[in-house]
């Protein structure tokens, strides 16, 4: 059995050299762009997927991350063969560990709110040739600020659903105007997505967001709207009703532009035990599990699930990181990491058991791998209801983080139900699965909607140079 990749890892699916964006008999400098992430795997991942598809060789990128941040990638890609125009700059670890963010994420956030922008600025200073647009996690507004001293365009890269986008926009509309209600779920005007199933604000209110959490991050979000433009990580027709809305509300640009995963792989990945233990498995036969690297589950859940998952009899691999768990081979495989995409789109793999974080989810549906959702914090719940209810390819195995714990009996039944090959729900949800697939592999694709939008968002720099 071998790996059954997905086209563009393949590399049959080219994103098209862009170097004719700018006119080869200009003498101005390249633009140089450059790219400023959340400090949080979730949002590194996908900018770092921008940088590579900024980099055609007209252009400067760079990358400013922090030290530890640096060195995570590094571990994470021991061999990097990166673009001789794209760069990582670093900046001091003046924040609290990665390893510890999940634990006390009120100082966290707040420290990268207070201590980021200055040694940011300092590595700005330093750059040759200076930058002319700075890509800004819409976490970070201060990078707004930086921009404005600067006289650059700000571009706000957003890295979540273009659901909650909406959503955190109506629910901004109405605490602005003092019309917050105390109960969300039967107010009509927080409906945001008529044509598909019925969502509220609600789902963005999960007994792990408090309103004052909910009031912040909006607020920290719209920094946009001093920002020139907005990209996000999600593509057009994945979520078609939303991009029509925030595009019909919003007079600065939107630019879907994703999704921004690491899809352009070696067709030829490094020998691992893993990825031999997935060749020996029979197709859509195994279940990928992993609930996500910032926020862990309690033991005595971490158990009912593990039990479940032996007592299911379907063959898993879980990445299961900090916490030991030994089972033999004959019943899966526990590893402490792996690369996520290449597991999806392995052809023994059939389900993904998943906390729903965006990027997670938009691997999924480019690998079209149905899923089961367990959501734990945030903008999870609301993925989790576009999985289900709006895309129709996963069940739930849980609501949202703070419920009781999910005993193993419903995880035997869910991946049963998921698993089963033959189960007239299950093929639905893999038709459907396929079907977004396709459009992904479309969007994607030369002159697909995704590399037609970041075009659009490179000529109007570009065209300021010559």
């Amino acid at each position: 059995m071998h790996i059954n990749c997905c086209p563009c890892i393949s590399g049959e699916m080219d994103s098209g050299d862009r170097s004719d964006l700018i006119s080869p008999t200009t003498s101005s400098p390249p633009s140089h762009i450059v790219t400023i992430p959340f400090p949080g795997r979730g949002h590194i991942n996908p900018m770092l997927s921008l940088c590579l598809l900024l980099s055609p060789k007209t252009l400067t990128v760079t990358i400013i991350v922090t030290e530890e941040w640096l060195n995570i990638i590094n571990s994470d890609h021991p061999s990097p063969s990166l673009p001789s125009n794209l760069q990582i700059r670093s900046i001091p670890n003046v924040l609290p560990s990665e390893r510890t963010r999940g634990s006390n994420y009120t100082e966290f956030f707040n420290s990268v709110m207070s201590k980021m922008a200055d040694p940011v600025q300092r590595v700005l200073d330093e750059l040759n040739p200076p930058v002319d647009v700075v890509i800004g996690d819409a976490l970070l507004p201060w990078v707004a600020g930086i921009c404005e001293k600067r006289n650059v365009s700000a571009v706000s890269l957003w890295t979540e659903s273009a659901s909650s986008f909406y959503a955190l926009y109506k629910f901004d509309q109405l605490d602005a105007a003092g019309g917050l209600p105390e109960d969300f779920s039967g107010v009509e005007e927080l409906t945001y997505l008529q044509d598909v199933s019925s969502t509220h604000i609600a789902g963005l209110l999960p007994n792990a967001t408090t309103l004052d959490l909910l009031r912040a991050m909006s607020r920290d979000y719209y920094w946009f709207h001093t920002a020139h433009s907005v990209l996000t990580t999600s593509f057009d027709n994945l979520e078609s009703s939303a991009m029509t809305k925030i595009r019909s509300d919003f007079s600065i640009p939107i630019y879907p532009i994703g999704p921004l995963i690491p899809h352009r792989l070696p067709p030829s990945p490094p020998p691992s035990p893993y990825l031999q233990w997935l060749d020996s498995q029979p197709e859509s036969s195994v279940l990928y599990v992993s609930l996500g690297s910032f926020l862990s589950i309690s033991d005595s859940q971490l158990e009912e699930i593990a039990m479940g998952l032996m007592e299911s009899k379907v063959k898993f691999l879980w990445v299961l990181r900090d916490k030991p768990l030994c089972v033999d081979e004959d019943t899966g495989l526990v590893l402490p990491w792996c690369h996520q995409l290449r597991v999806l789109c392995h052809s023994s793999v059939g389900g993904f058991l998943t906390h729903c974080g965006w990027n997670s989810t938009l691997e999924a549906v480019f690998a079209g791998v149905p899923m089961i959702t367990y959501p734990l914090f945030w903008d999870q719940q609301p993925n989790s209801k576009l999985v289900v209810e709006d895309w129709g390819i996963g069940v739930r195995l849980k609501e949202y983080h703070g419920e009781e714990i999910v005993r193993k009996e419903l995880v035997v039944k869910k991946v049963r139900k998921l698993m089963d090959l033959g189960d007239e729900e299950s093929k639905g949800m893999r038709e459907r699965a396929a079907r977004l697939k396709e459009m992904c592999g479309e969007a994607l694709g030369v002159g697909g909607s995704s590399q037609q939008n970041l075009d659009d968002f490179l000529k109007q720099f570009i065209s300021r140079k010559v």
